[in-house]
């Protein structure tokens, strides 16, 4: 069945409108609901200058490092909670235990063995130089001295991952360590807890940088539709802007929202982690001061050209438009037309057929 007999079909030839001379179809009003035409306000589908969103500050996972127990031990003190901003080197947290000792006792022990066989290796050099022993003696003492050594660097590996420095295990062992901050940043989260007795790994603290720090907004498909990356985001009392990183390309299954991310690099004192504010997004494109938004539905074609239905008395006049962006869900589109007109956005089919006049003087 071609198309125009599909629309001759769904129009009963005695509720055909008439097309008036300058293109204007009229329609009565047992018409309009037959038709279930509907009409907004151009007001309502403007685009606006800027965007407001609500918005969460969050640490960016690049930012965020875990510090974690080296060895099983005992949390003797806590130094810094959930919230607290710290400095690099800050103590946060003091381990103690045997696991500690048993460390440095090994480190030590590894440094003797490396002195003895070096000097068992000088020894035997002089040795052979004299022809007293075998090159076979020679070689040997040499091997057990690189394994001596390789023992070495394998210790001194476990007492940094423990937290100990070289030079305190050489004065004396210790029997904890302090837990420090690797950089100025936030504690995101502080699960230890003094006296608790914790594994080797077991996260004591998340520690996240304080810059940039991302804002993650939720938008409306109709919201996002004139956003890019790129576009400036602005929040109250933040004297430099942020950017637009990231619209994502699907909706979130539990809100229907599309997430918009937006970076501050130099975000200050402005805005502070898990902080929920409102964000202004001002879309970087220039858009004509007569653009607007308006659902896919309410857009015709014909003859190469895009048209809209603008309500005049009696009916509706077609007015050719410029198509700026069009999605699935939305599309933006350029006219000129009085600030009260209103536009039909709903049953543009029926309009556009009888514009056309398909199905005209078959009523006889």
């Amino acid at each position: 069945m071609s198309r125009r007999m599909l629309l001759l079909l769904m129009l009963p030839l005695t509720s055909i409108a008439a097309a008036a001379g300058d293109g204007v179809v009229l329609l009565s009003a047992e018409q309009l609901r037959r038709g279930d035409i509907r009409v907004l306000p151009i007001a309502e589908l403007r685009l606006p200058a800027t965007v407001n969103l609500p918005a969460q500050v969050v640490v960016p996972p690049a930012q965020i490092e875990v510090l974690a127990a080296p060895l099983p031990a005992m949390v003797s003190a806590v130094r810094a909670a959930y919230g607290d901003v710290v400095r690099k080197g800050q103590l946060l947290a003091r381990l103690q235990g045997a696991s500690f000792l048993e460390v440095q006792r090994e480190f030590l022990q590894s440094q003797t063995q490396a002195t003895l066989a070096a000097e068992s290796r000088r020894r035997d050099e002089t040795l052979f130089a004299d022809g007293i022993i075998a090159q076979s003696r020679l070689s040997t003492s040499r091997a057990l001295e690189a394994q001596a050594v390789a023992q070495v660097a394998d210790k001194r590996q476990a007492l940094h991952l423990a937290g100990i420095d070289e030079s305190v295990a050489a004065t004396g062992p210790a029997s904890g360590v302090g837990i420090r901050a690797p950089f100025d940043g936030v504690i995101l989260e502080a699960p230890a807890q003094p006296g608790q007795r914790v594994d080797a790994m077991t996260p004591l603290f998340k520690l996240g940088r304080l810059s940039p720090l991302w804002l993650e907004m939720q938008a409306s498909a109709t919201q996002a539709a004139g956003l890019a990356p790129g576009d400036k985001v602005t929040v109250s009392g933040c004297e430099i802007a942020g950017k637009l990183t990231l619209i994502a390309p699907q909706m979130q299954l539990s809100s229907q929202s599309l997430l918009v991310r937006a970076e501050f690099t130099k975000p200050g004192t402005c805005i502070k982690p898990f902080q929920f504010l409102q964000a202004q997004v001002s879309p970087g494109r220039n858009l004509p001061a007569g653009a607007l938004r308006i659902p896919p539905t309410a857009l015709a074609r014909h003859q190469g050209q895009t048209w809209v239905f603008a309500e005049v008395p009696g009916g509706f006049r077609p007015v050719a438009v410029k198509v700026l962006d069009e999605t699935p869900e939305s599309a933006t589109v350029s006219v000129e037309l009085p600030a009260d007109s209103r536009l039909a956005v709903k049953g543009v089919a029926t309009l556009k057929a009888s514009w056309l006049g398909l199905g005209a003087g078959d009523g006889k």
